[in-house]
């Protein structure tokens, strides 16, 4: 009896001090269903939901906490535990994050931006960001590259832009490189933009494919123009007062599962480029194939300008990296 009692008395103490350890983290994040990095936080939830330290994850997807810039204030504050947003809404807390956001950077949406990110370049880049937040940068997710919608006829040239009223990310960089291609760039929120395009409010829009098909962007512009004009990254960045709370085998086992799923978004977003062109042709979308090299010499100007502010020899790394 003496014996059944202290087995009972130590598996209630295992039990207390594992529910001691127990760690719920919460997550936000704007994207629809479908979306690489919806499914990725997902992903992420379930696995750490299920897994050996006691860590849990509540995500709350499609803006149900507000826009990305409420997130990152959310987390900035606590009030959430991490979020993935755009990099140029990232930027407007960050400065050193722009230099991502200079048109027609990268060689590819594949591999060269991986190569900077998780090389020397990219951690040099991350430390700043994160003396500039307060936040941990956790990791870099893919927004792929991004592309050109129209309501009427396709853009196949810049000079196609003239005159449209075009919705971007209401970042200065995107702002600007659009004006230099010719369009009215117009900012205004992610959730605007499908009535925005219904009613003729705009003229058009950009995004990667993903989001074009997910959100039905295509129901309302249904030419699409594959400028490839920015590659879009989607950081990962935590309040760093809600990561400290785990403990040395919970962050262990956070990062492990963490790198698992941004392998596992990356991926994604590399095969669902085609399957997304695919299934778009299929529906009736008009999919253009542009001389991006025209697109790309219209944006110089701003490409010179933004050089001078974030180095031309940081410029030019990123561009050289191998």
């Amino acid at each position: 009896m003496k014996y059944g009692t202290l087995g009972m008395i130590a598996a209630a103490i295992s039990l207390s001090a594992a529910q001691a350890m127990a760690v719920e983290l919460t997550a936000a994040h704007v994207n629809p269903p479908g979306e690489p990095s919806n499914i990725a936080f997902q992903e992420l939830a379930k696995r750490l939901n299920a897994g050996e330290t006691g860590i849990t994850l509540q995500v709350f997807p499609q803006g149900q906490i507000g826009g990305e810039t409420d997130a990152l204030e959310q987390v900035r504050f606590g009030a959430l535990s991490m979020t993935t947003v755009a990099n140029a809404s990232l930027s407007s807390f960050a400065p050193s994050a722009g230099v991502y956001d200079l048109p027609y950077l990268f060689r590819d949406g594949d591999t060269h931006p991986w190569i900077v990110v998780d090389g020397e370049i990219g951690k040099d880049i991350e430390a700043r960001i994160e003396a500039e937040t307060g936040m941990e940068v956790l990791g870099w997710w893919s927004g792929g590259l991004r592309h050109v919608f129209t309501r009427n006829s396709p853009v196949t040239t810049p000079a196609d832009m003239s005159g449209r009223k075009l919705r971007v990310i209401g970042s200065q960089v995107y702002l600007d490189s659009f004006n230099a291609m010719g369009a009215l760039a117009t900012a205004m929120p992610y959730g605007e933009v499908y009535t925005s395009l219904a009613t003729g409010a705009i003229d058009g829009a950009e995004n990667d494919t993903s989001g074009y098909r997910n959100v039905k962007f295509y129901e309302q512009a249904p030419n699409l123009s594959l400028t490839g004009h920015f590659f879009l990254f989607k950081p990962v960045l935590a309040n760093r007062r809600e990561m400290d709370r785990l403990s040395p085998e919970q962050r262990a086992e956070f990062d492990r599962i963490f790198a698992e799923v941004t392998a596992m978004q990356r991926d994604l977003f590399r095969s669902n480029f085609e399957s997304d062109i695919e299934w778009l042709k299929a529906n009736g979308v008009n999919v253009v194939e542009v001389d991006r090299t025209a697109f790309a010499e219209k944006v110089q100007p701003v490409v010179e300008k933004l050089s001078a502010t974030f180095g031309a020899d940081l410029v030019q790394r990123i561009r050289d990296a191998q």
